[in-house]
């Protein structure tokens, strides 16, 4: 039986709880990036590798979903998009 482990945004200091197969004590706490700190660190490195690659530097732009059907991003783009962008933290990292 798992419990819920305490998360510390390791940029902007947020904090949230996530499930865990693990028991964890009360005090334990791990760092990570909560999803809009992750947004702002991962974007700009994506954006220099489509551009290498040959691609718009599209990730994350998207608004009615994504057509550049060949890009390696495409699926994280299209999970980085639905994503509320309202500080709930719904993963920490794909």
């Amino acid at each position: 039986m798992g419990s819920k482990l305490k998360v510390k945004c390791i940029k902007c200091g947020k904090e949230w709880e996530k499930d865990s197969k693990i028991k964890w004590k009360e005090n334990d706490i791990t760092g990570s990036l909560c999803d809009n700190c992750f947004r702002v660190v991962v974007t700009p490195v994506i954006h220099k590798k489509q551009r290498r690659e040959g691609n718009f530097d599209c990730f994350g732009k998207a608004i009615n979903g994504c057509d550049q059907n060949c890009c390696k991003y495409r699926n994280w783009c299209i999970r980085y998009i639905s994503l509320p962008h309202n500080n709930q933290h719904s993963y920490a990292s794909p």
